[in-house]
């Protein structure tokens, strides 16, 4: 099964993602890719397509969005 994105979802998760501190860039073809530092490697690079597909991390990170949305006042907050 492809992992997509629906439309109604497209322009909140990109604003979660960069108030969760990743900048944005908008590619020529409609796309986006978002970068974070301080983030695991394996979700430091998120690519968002102009068909809303994108890659594992996207995937992982809408995941977590979706949670977000289902529990808005939820914080999971660890201590070293």
């Amino acid at each position: 099964m492809i992992f997509r994105i629906k439309q109604k979802h497209e322009a909140g998760f990109k604003l979660w993602l960069e108030k969760l501190g990743y900048t944005k860039k908008d590619l020529a073809d409609g796309s986006s890719t978002f970068t974070g530092k301080g983030t695991r490697k394996t979700l430091s690079y998120v690519l968002l397509k102009s068909d809303l597909t994108g890659n594992a991390a996207c995937q992982a990170l809408f995941g977590e969005y979706e949670e977000h949305l289902d529990n808005p006042d939820y914080l999971d907050v660890k201590v070293a």
